[in-house]
């Protein structure tokens, strides 16, 4: 049958179960396999589910499932990342689970660092690089590259978690009783890596950082961030606004959500769709009095901060750094009173 094994060989169970869904990953997925054949760590075992190829990815997988017994590949019905992932781990065995994505690389020691540092209850990740062998690395993603590089250098992990994901994919270990407790990848919100992390957080996994490289991304223009609307920035807004009311929304304080742009619009229509109660602000001049969604937006200058909790989505860097400045001044907490949703 279609989700029927490929490679029929008897697995044995390995410490580490790498889940690695597989999409047309044929130009760069030898060299992802090498470098999991190449591990310090010879305990582990990989899935990979080639979801619906059509390229040469799956004709790569049987080759070296063939040759190697610890490789495991099945097909999915194509219907994307997720369910691929599902299937995976539906199918692995390991103590430790951790995701693979087919077009990176992993640092040769990738999986004894990580697997020497885990213990229960905890996540373990570590820093992340970025390489292109086509071109220069857009600066998005160094600019990313840096932010959570830095995370992982100050220990205050999740301080800016509605600002980006804290938790890179591909870049993470949990024991299996960990991942099954948070859910796994069950949700159904998207994109499923973010959504994976927020989870970490509501359910108070410890965070143990490494200070070491553990994964290298493939700035690739066949990256599903680049392709795939469902993984750009602003599509991570309405994710946001879910775990923000469950997490951190303080009933007790007034609702304000500070810009009108872009994203403060979706934003809003989020926070208006949940029947959610919210002051909207701006200090756009053009837009103040005007009525958006039903919201007539007023002036940040006739807000008074005292008791609120503030949701900041702003595009403009000038405008952050205006908004930061009066936050400071009005003395108010980075994720108590205000949370910043770029």
């Amino acid at each position: 049958s279609q989700n029927s094994f490929i490679n029929l060989r008897q697995i044995e169970v390995y410490l580490i179960s790498i889940l690695m869904p597989v999409k047309n990953a044929g130009p760069y997925l030898k060299s992802c396999l090498d470098s999991i054949l190449a591990q310090t760590s010879t305990e582990w075992e990989l899935v990979a589910v080639n979801d619906c190829s059509t390229d040469d990815s799956e004709a790569i997988l049987i080759e070296y499932a063939e040759k190697h017994g610890n490789i495991r590949v099945v097909r999915s019905d194509g219907v994307g990342i997720v369910s691929a992932l599902q299937k995976a781990y539906e199918l692995s065995n390991g103590d430790f689970i951790h995701r693979m994505d087919a077009d990176d690389l992993m640092p040769v020691n990738k999986l004894e660092l990580m697997a020497g540092s885990i213990t229960e209850g905890s996540v373990v990740t570590g820093k992340v690089s970025y390489f292109c062998d086509e071109r220069e690395v857009g600066e998005g993603f160094l600019k990313y590259t840096d932010w959570l590089n830095g995370l992982m250098e100050e220990g205050d992990f999740w301080r800016d978690v509605y600002r980006e994901c804290p938790v890179p994919s591909s870049a993470w270990m949990m024991h299996r009783a960990d991942f099954e407790r948070i859910g796994g990848f069950t949700s159904g919100l998207m994109p499923e890596d973010y959504d994976l992390a927020f989870r970490m957080l509501k359910h108070k996994l410890k965070i143990i950082s490494l200070n070491e490289v553990v994964h290298h991304w493939r700035d690739s223009e066949t990256r599903v961030s680049r392709n795939e609307e469902q993984y750009f920035p602003i599509a991570y807004l309405p994710l946001k606004v879910h775990y923000f009311l469950e997490l951190h929304r303080d009933s007790n304080k007034t609702l304000v959500l500070w810009g009108a742009g872009k994203k403060g619009k979706l934003v809003a229509k989020e926070l208006l769709e949940r029947n959610v109660v919210f002051t909207w602000i701006t200090n756009n001049e053009k837009k103040i009095g005007k009525d958006i969604y039903g919201v007539v937006l007023k002036s940040d200058n006739e807000q008074d901060f005292s008791g609120v909790q503030i949701i900041v989505s702003l595009s403009s860097p000038e405008e952050k750094v205006e908004v930061q400045t009066r936050l400071k001044h009005e003395r108010l907490v980075n994720n108590l009173d205000y949370y910043w949703f770029f």
